[in-house]
This record gives C-alpha cells, sequence and structure tokens, in this order.
C-alpha cells in the first residue's frame, strides 16, 4: 500500500464532524494502527532524505536498531520526544511526522522541470510590460525615463519592447520609476513560489524572538487573524474601532 493509499485511508476514518458523532464507538485500535505505520513511513522518508543509516540514527537518538526498524516499518511508535530527536537529528520540521506527504513526494514536485528555454523570453516580456506600466504611471515619457537612469531612448524602447535588461541596469530604472525590485519579481510560477517563501522565512527569522515565538503557536492563530482584517480596514472604520475599545477598557 502506497502512503497516499494511507493518507486516504485516514481521511476517511476522521470523516466530517456530524459522522463522526454518529459513529460510536470508533474502533481507536484500527486508527492508531494506521497512524502508526503512516508514521513509520515518515520516519523513513526523513531518514533516507537526511542520508543517515539505522545504525547511525539509532546511536544518535539512544535506541537499538531492532527498535528503529519497529517504528519505520510500523509496529511500534515513537513517543513525542523521540520525535523531536529524530527531528533535530534529520533537520526537519517536525510537523513533517504528521504531514500527509513524505519528504520524497515534495521533492518530487519540486523537481518537475521548468521550461527553461520558454522562462527567460516570458519573463523578459512581463519585466518590460511592468516597466512601461511603470514609466506611464509616473507620466514619463521615455526621453525622461531615459535622462533618470542614464540610458538612451532608444534602449528604453527596446527594453520596453521586450529587450533583456542587464540586472544593474534594471535597479536604476526601478529607481527612476519609483519601484523596488520585489515589483519586478516573478510572482506566479513554482519558481517565484519557492522564492517568495524563502523571502518570507528571511523576514520571519528576523524578527524579535518573542514575535516569532508569538506567531508561530497556533493557539494565537485568532489575534493574528484579527491584526491581519485591522490591517485591511479603512483608516475610518480602525477609528471607530479604537473608539469603541476605549470605551470598554475606560
Amino acid at each position: 500500500m502506497s502512503f497516499a493509499d494511507f493518507s486516504a485511508q485516514m481521511k476517511k476514518k476522521r470523516g466530517s464532524k456530524d459522522e463522526a458523532a454518529e459513529e460510536a464507538p470508533r474502533d481507536f485500535e484500527a486508527i492508531h494502527e494506521l497512524r502508526t505505520r503512516m508514521l513509520g513511513v515518515l520516519i523513513r522518508d526523513a531518514r533516507e532524505a537526511s542520508g543517515t543509516t539505522q545504525e547511525e540514527t539509532s546511536h544518535e537518538i539512544g535506541i537499538s536498531e531492532d527498535q528503529l526498524r519497529d517504528w519505520e516499518y510500523g509496529r511500534e511508535a515513537p513517543t513525542l520526544p523521540q520525535l523531536e530527536m529524530l527531528a533535530y537529528f534529520f533537520d526537519v520540521p517536525l510537523s513533517q511526522f504528521w504531514s500527509e506527504k513524505t519528504l520524497d513526494q515534495a521533492q518530487r514536485e519540486r523537481n518537475i522541470p521548468v521550461p527553461k528555454d520558454q522562462y527567460g523570453s516570458i519573463r523578459n516580456n512581463m519585466i518590460s510590460a511592468l516597466l512601461k506600466m511603470a514609466r506611464l504611471e509616473r507620466k514619463l515619457s521615455q526621453e525622461e525615463l531615459a535622462l533618470k537612469s542614464g540610458q538612451t531612448p532608444e534602449t528604453i524602447a527596446s527594453y520596453e519592447a521586450g529587450t533583456e535588461i542587464p540586472f544593474p541596469v534594471l535597479t536604476s530604472l526601478a529607481s527612476a520609476v519609483n519601484k523596488n525590485m520585489p515589483y519586478f519579481l516573478e510572482g506566479t510560477g513554482r519558481i517565484g513560489a519557492w522564492l517568495q517563501m524563502q523571502e518570507e522565512y528571511r523576514r520571519f527569522s528576523e524578527l524579535p524572538p518573542e514575535v516569532r515565538a508569538f506567531v508561530s503557536l497556533h493557539v494565537n492563530q485568532p489575534y493574528i487573524d484579527i491584526a491581519m482584517r485591522l490591517a485591511k480596514m479603512p483608516l475610518g472604520e480602525l477609528r471607530t474601532v479604537a473608539e469603541k475599545i476605549l470605551d470598554i477598557t475606560l
């Protein structure tokens, strides 16, 4: 049975809340057995992805190789502290062990080839269009943009027609049209999604430790949702909300 089949079985076991309420009693033994088997697949997958042997892993975790094999084959299940040690040793998020996708599956999805012969051409045309839009937004002529960026009007016309723009030149053009570099970044395909995730992780890692800890806790999600809603509110509505909060607290 494949891991996808395990996952499908678990989803079927969970069912909807209404169905769960009607089930009495639930077969917890079967549920736990299935979860143990799924966990074993994820542990073995993480170990193999890390390039470590069963001998190395068992020595690092402080268990026998037989016990590790029992985990990987779904005959027994580790405790949460043991999973934490495995996650640390394999250098994977702890949440990987209750994921419904193996690292190998995720890697295969990331490895679907990007059409290299088309990517550059498509992106150059997109950047050219964005440059023209930004220039028109700033109400600049091609001659004015050329003067502000150290180019010739003919070069600007060529760039807006789809000619490749060297990155140092693009930074000058971005400054001239009052745009930052993310304005030109790819944001829809796999490469764009990956780049955006890396940037988001970098910005998250730069937050103060107490902020990272707060955001990482699932129980704080409602507060984050409220902050996101407040951030989208028009200034007038936000002021009204603030006044009502003051009325409650004063």
